[in-house]
């Protein structure tokens, strides 16, 4: 019953064409969706994952704290939501950031602090993961005179850098670390199955249907001139008969 396979199989280059491209479509989708939950429950059951600062306060496996006496400490003391004054109330103070990378590293530590500090250190650190949790986000500016004549100049530049994608490049440049791509494993969560990451497989789908459909042509060509030798008659005539 298992091994008896279908009762009609192609028997026409088109047609057996099309079928590989339908057993690789098939093979891929579903290696990628097996793929996917495998990733999925690897990370529901490698220990607690932490996906923003209203967690730690949920979990009992981690160590939290920031530099004491810096801005971040003060936005959270005074947050008007009583999450954010507790976090920062439990955190540990540090006395600098050096301190608190060597507590990310030989403990089980939770460095909170701006996240253009923590992507510039753990660059290059494969043992380190960040997690921007987007609640406390501050714009970098020049402080300048009331009606200076740069601030003009300066608000232009920085426009067209932005759009051109200098201000992009450069961060990457400082910012991403060379070794993260060498290490043994990465963190990360799963893969979602958007129309991006779909496209590609559906391309392919749609390629061999393409080439199938030449080779359709091709076998109703090569048909109709064998015929039209064989009958005496024309090319055109040939087509009619064999496929009206």
């Amino acid at each position: 019953f298992v091994l008896q396979g279908t009762d009609v199989l192609p028997k026409s280059p088109s047609g057996r064409f099309l079928l590989i491209t339908w057993w690789f479509f098939t093979m891929i989708l579903t290696s990628m969706y097996t793929a996917n939950l495998t990733a999925h429950l690897t990370l529901e059951r490698s220990g607690v994952v932490i996906h923003n600062l209203v967690d730690l306060l949920y979990q009992n496996q981690y160590e939290w704290g920031f530099v004491a006496d810096r801005n971040l400490e003060s936005l959270m003391l005074n947050h008007k939501e009583q999450t954010y004054r507790r976090i920062a109330s439990q955190g540990k103070r540090v006395e600098s950031l050096e301190e608190g990378f060597t507590e990310v590293k030989t403990n089980q530590f939770v460095f909170i602090d701006e996240s253009s500090v923590l992507t510039y250190n753990f660059r290059d650190d494969c043992y380190a993961s960040e997690v921007n949790s987007g609640k406390f986000s501050n714009q970098w500016a020049f402080g300048i005179q009331v009606n200076s004549p740069y601030a003009y100049v300066i608000n232009n530049l920085l426009l067209q850098y932005r759009e051109t994608g200098w201000l992009t490049s450069v961060f990457d440049k400082w910012y991403q670390g060379t070794s993260r791509s060498s290490c043994s494993y990465q963190f990360g969560s799963e893969t979602k199955f958007d129309l991006k990451i779909l496209a590609g497989l559906f391309a392919i789908l749609a390629i061999g249907i393409v080439i199938s459909f030449g080779f359709v042509v091709m076998e109703i060509a090569f048909v109709a001139y064998g015929d039209s030798a064989i009958n005496g008659i024309g090319f055109y005539r040939a087509c009619a008969e064999d496929f009206p």
